[in-house]
C-alpha cells in the first residue's frame, strides 16, 4: 500500500535523525549568528530599532526596575517604553509586559548583568537545563541536540522568550513526579508566572491522586505570588489594571495568530468571529480535559500521561506562542523511548517527527494562508496517546487475569480467593 511507508515510519531511524539534528544545529547556528549581527548594528538594536534578542528586552528591563524597587512601572506602558528606549535605542521597539509580577520574582537574577551577558545566559541556560532533563533518556550528544536542534528552540531563541524554561519546569516536573513528588510540586508551582500553560496540572494530580506533589504546587504558587508583594504594594493592582488589555490583544491581534498554535487562533486566523473562536475553543478544551482524567485516572505509564499533559495543555488554552513548543521535544522523546519497549503503533513516527517540525512549517503555512494547523496535529497527536494509554489499560486488565489464573491453579483451583486478591490489588493500584 501506499501507505505503508508513512504508517510504519520505518525510513525515520535514529541515525537519520541524528544527522537531521547536526545538519538543523549547524543552521540555526549560521541563522542566530545572522540575526544577532543584523541587529546589532545601532549597538544592541537595528536601524528600525528592532532589538537584539527581540522580546528578552522585556525580561532584563524588568528584572532591573523590580531590582530598583521600581516594579510598578513595568505595567505602565508609558514608563516601560521610556526605560527600555533608555537601556537601547531611542526608536527601540516596544515590548508589551504580559505577565504577573511572579514573572519579575523569578528573572530577578536577570538584574546582576548587562544586557547582552543576561540574553547569552538566558539562552544558553535554557537549553542547557532542557538537555540536562532529556539525558534521562537520551545519550548527552542526542540530548543536546535535541535540546537546542529544533525549530520551537530556534524560534525560542530568534524571540529571546522562555519556552526553554516553561518546557523545564512543565517537563521536568513529570519526569521527577513518580520518585521526587516534592521537587516536581516545586517545578509545576513555578509555573505560576504562566499560569495558562499549568491549567491542567491540577486536574492531572487530582486524577492520578498525586496529593503530595499537587500540596507541593499549592504552596510553591502561593509562596512565589505572595513574595511578588515584596516588590511594592502596587504592583499586582498596576497588573490587574492592565490585564485585560491581554485579553485584547488575542482576540483581536491579527499579526499574531499565525505564531499562536491554538484551536482559538486557527478559528480567528481563518475568520471566524470571536465568539465562535472561543466555541470551538471550549470544545476542544473540554474534550482534551476529559482525556486528561482518563489518562492519568489510566495504567498507563508516566512517559504516555506526561505526554498527553503536555500535548493537552495547547489543546486546553487560548492563549500560547510557537516558542512554547519546545515542550514537544520531551513528548517525542518520551514516546520514542515508551515505543523501544513496547513497539511503534502505526503513524507513531510519523506522527512525531512531523510534531517537532511543525513550527516552522506553521509559521510560514499561516502566514501565508491564513491555515493554522498546529492544532489539528496535536490533536491526532493527542488521539495516538489516547489509543496506546488505552491499549495499555486492556493489557494490564489482561495481565492480571492470567495472573490470577496462575495463582488459582497454583492454589488448587480455589478461584474465589484469588479473585478476592485480585480484586484487592486491583484497589490498591
Amino acid at each position: 500500500m501506499p501507505s505503508a511507508p508513512l504508517s510504519r515510519g520505518d525510513w525515520f531511524t535514529a541515525e537519520r535523525i541524528r544527522r537531521i539534528g547536526i545538519i538543523f544545529a549547524v543552521m540555526a547556528l549560521v541563522v542566530l549568528g545572522v540575526d544577532a549581527w543584523l541587529r546589532a548594528t545601532h549597538g544592541v538594536t537595528d536601524a528600525d530599532g528592532q532589538q537584539l534578542g527581540r522580546d528578552f528586552i522585556n525580561y532584563w528591563a524588568g528584572a532591573h526596575l523590580a531590582a530598583d524597587g521600581q516594579a510598578a512601572r513595568v505595567y505602565d506602558i508609558d514608563g516601560f517604553l521610556d526605560y527600555q528606549r533608555s537601556q537601547t535605542a531611542p526608536n527601540a521597539h516596544f515590548k508589551w509586559y504580559s505577565y504577573p509580577p511572579t514573572a519579575l520574582i523569578l528573572s530577578l537574577p536577570l538584574a546582576v548583568l548587562g544586557f547582552v551577558p543576561a540574553l547569552v545566559f538566558w539562552l544558553l541556560s535554557g537549553i542547557v537545563i532542557c538537555a540536562i532533563l532529556l539525558a534521562r533518556n537520551l545519550d548527552w550528544r542526542m540530548a543536546l541536540l535535541a535540546a537546542f536542534a529544533t525549530p520551537a528552540s530556534l524560534l525560542n531563541a530568534l524571540s529571546g522568550q522562555n519556552g526553554q524554561f516553561t518546557a523545564a519546569l512543565l517537563c521536568g516536573g513529570i519526569l521527577f513526579l513518580q520518585r521526587q513528588p516534592w521537587l516536581a510540586g516545586l517545578l509545576f508551582g513555578m509555573l505560576c508566572f504562566k499560569p495558562h500553560l499549568a491549567i491542567l496540572i491540577p486536574v492531572a494530580l487530582a486524577a492520578a491522586g498525586r496529593w503530595r506533589a499537587f500540596a507541593a504546587a499549592g504552596l510553591t504558587a502561593l509562596a512565589i505570588c505572595g513574595s511578588a508583594f515584596l516588590l511594592g504594594p502596587n504592583v499586582w493592582t498596576a497588573f490587574l489594571k492592565n490585564a485585560p488589555i491581554n485579553a485584547g490583544l488575542l482576540e483581536i491581534g491579527n499579526s499574531m495568530w499565525h505564531r499562536m498554535p491554538t484551536m482559538f487562533s486557527a478559528a480567528r486566523l481563518m475568520g471566524g468571529s470571536i465568539s465562535t473562536a472561543y466555541g470551538i475553543q471550549a470544545v476542544s478544551a473540554i474534550i482534551a480535559t476529559l482525556l486528561i482524567i482518563m489518562i492519568w485516572r489510566s495504567r498507563a505509564t508516566i512517559a504516555v500521561k506526561g505526554s498527553a499533559l503536555v500535548i493537552a495543555t495547547f489543546l486546553v488554552t487560548p492563549y500560547a506562542w510557537d516558542y512554547d513548543l519546545v515542550a514537544l521535544t520531551f513528548v517525542a522523546t518520551w514516546l520514542a523511548t515508551e515505543a523501544a519497549r513496547t513497539g511503534f503503533h502505526p503513524w507513531e513516527k510519523t506522527a512525531l517527527g512531523f510534531m517537532i517540525a511543525i513550527p516552522l512549517i506553521s509559521l510560514r503555512l499561516a502566514d501565508a494562508s491564513h491555515v493554522q494547523i498546529v492544532p489539528l496535529t496535536l490533536w491526532a497527536v493527542m488521539g495516538l496517546i489516547a489509543h496506546r494509554a488505552l491499549k495499555r489499560g486492556h493489557q494490564a486488565q489482561d495481565d492480571q487475569e492470567r495472573e490470577i489464573e496462575q495463582d488459582a491453579a497454583a492454589a488448587g483451583g480455589d478461584f474465589a480467593q484469588v479473585h478476592q486478591r485480585g480484586e484487592a490489588a486491583a484497589r490498591s493500584g
